[in-house]
């Protein structure tokens, strides 16, 4: 038996082409079931292998070539997909063009609020900012003796700073606002009544478990709270009802704006009260 490699002649019509595929630019073939190696042939383009096989006498001819690779149609859907989806944001586009022209007021109500909830957003205030608040809250109130804190203020930041000790203090950003609430129990406890799933606190009590809202770079409970921190109103509780508020019109009432000029005259002291203060 002999194997010859010769130049791939043009290709009669009575010779069989068969197309032969592997792996990473090899062939293998077997001449025979009686052969006794394999031959690798390697192969940088076409060669035509012409087999002649002893006794028959016959000519076996086979065309070896690179391997083929299926055409993938993956890519030629992702572009498809792609050109559709562009496409689909394109025609969104314009329709919202069309309709800006046609509603002018809705278009800027909607771009003024859209504007507004970036803003909003842009200043929502963070954890860090809330522990700065109520760090600063509380050392305004130690500066002070306990005679002329506001109880109001005293009590809000106290509750607060007690929350904060126990690890149930928690922070949940809304995008434009943000809530600080209050956990019934730490992360790190493993009781049973803060692992048990039925236990947990229902969504209903959730406002009652708010304790500020953050908004536009401020918290507002907090704020409010501590709003006259330095005035200790139960110091007025035992004056004349008329007395323990103050409105506008006592501050500008004619009675006050004369007895303010009454202290820059001079004293006019008479006779009868010089006797009466050396008698004394």
């Amino acid at each position: 038996m002999r194997l010859c490699l010769v130049p791939p002649p043009p290709a009669p019509r009575s010779r069989s082409r068969v197309e032969f595929c592997g792996a990473e630019r090899f062939a293998w073939l077997q001449v025979a079931a009686g052969a006794r190696r394999w031959k690798q042939i390697r192969h940088g383009g076409p060669v035509e292998a012409v087999l002649l096989l002893g006794g028959g006498g016959g000519t076996w001819t086979g065309t070896w070539s690179h391997p083929r690779r299926a055409l993938d149609p993956i890519p030629k859907q992702q572009s498809l997909w792609t050109g559709s989806l562009i496409n689909d944001y394109k025609e969104a586009c314009k329709e919202i063009v069309v309709g800006a022209k046609d509603h002018p007021g809705k278009a800027a109500f909607y771009c003024t609020l859209l504007a507004g909830s970036c803003v909003c957003g842009y200043n929502n205030p963070c954890d860090q900012s809330f522990q700065a608040t109520l760090l600063e809250s509380s050392n305004l109130l130690l500066i002070l003796s306990p005679w002329v804190r506001n109880g109001r203020s005293d009590q809000h930041v106290q509750s607060l700073v007690k929350v904060k000790n126990q690890g149930r203090l928690r922070y949940q950003n809304l995008l434009i606002f943000s809530l600080v609430y209050a956990a019934p129990y730490d992360t790190k406890t493993s009781i049973y009544d803060a692992q048990c799933e039925y236990l947990k606190p229902r969504w209903s009590d959730f406002p009652g478990r708010v304790l500020d809202i953050g908004f536009f770079g401020k918290w507002w409970i907090l704020s409010s709270k501590m709003r006259d921190w330095d005035i200790n109103d139960e110091e007025f509780a035992y004056l004349p009802a008329e007395l323990r508020t103050i409105t506008p019109q006592n501050l500008h009432s004619t009675e006050n704006e004369r007895l303010f000029e009454l202290k820059f005259q001079p004293v006019i002291l008479e006779e009868e009260h010089i006797q009466e203060g050396g008698g004394g």
